[in-house]
């Protein structure tokens, strides 16, 4: 696991306490957030990934699930990490789920690899969840096209990273067996 400065742990330690209190003020979302959320930050960390992309990637649900603005969060963590969380935010003003998804993708390629490479983390822990039982095969079906949607725009970008090739694979273990 990469060690990070003491100063680093505490801006890391801080957003994490910054999500549980707004998710736990909100109560928007009844999916185990706080627990994605966590998962999806400490895969980048252990990547070795920088603090502002580890940060971001903590909190990269926040502006859905809860009702913190960008503004909060360019407040408490500073204009980069709001603009990645932004980027990695779905608009929840486009109704038709499948526009939705390529927009926010068209988001988040235009923000760049640290960007997609916070998304594919996402993606990553979003994907075995449809395996559920709970889970029927039209959203299935819905899911599948959605990741395989963002690997394919992302490819060009992150294609070299190490979570790009951890994405590929969850995704076949998943959808191709």
């Amino acid at each position: 696991m990469p060690i990070k400065t003491h100063k680093e742990n505490k801006e890391i330690e801080k957003a994490i306490s910054y999500l549980v209190l707004s998710i736990n003020q909100s109560g928007k979302n009844p999916k185990p957030v706080i627990l994605h959320s966590i998962r999806v930050g400490l895969n980048l960390y252990n990547l070795g990934c920088p603090r502002d992309i580890v940060v971001a990637a903590l909190l990269h649900d926040i502006l859905e699930d809860t009702d913190t603005s960008p503004d909060d969060i360019k407040k408490k963590f500073g204009e980069k990490i709001a603009r990645l969380i932004q980027s990695c935010s779905f608009n929840d003003k486009i109704a038709d789920k499948t526009e939705r998804y390529k927009e926010a993708t068209t988001r988040c390629l235009a923000a760049g690899k640290e960007a997609l490479i916070i998304k594919a983390a996402d993606f990553i822990n979003n994907i075995p969840y449809t395996l559920d039982k709970s889970v029927d095969d039209k959203m299935r079906e819905f899911l599948r096209d959605k990741a395989w949607f963002f690997i394919e725009k992302a490819r060009p970008i992150i294609a070299n990273e190490k979570i790009f090739t951890e994405l590929k694979r969850c995704f076949n273990e998943t959808f191709n067996n």
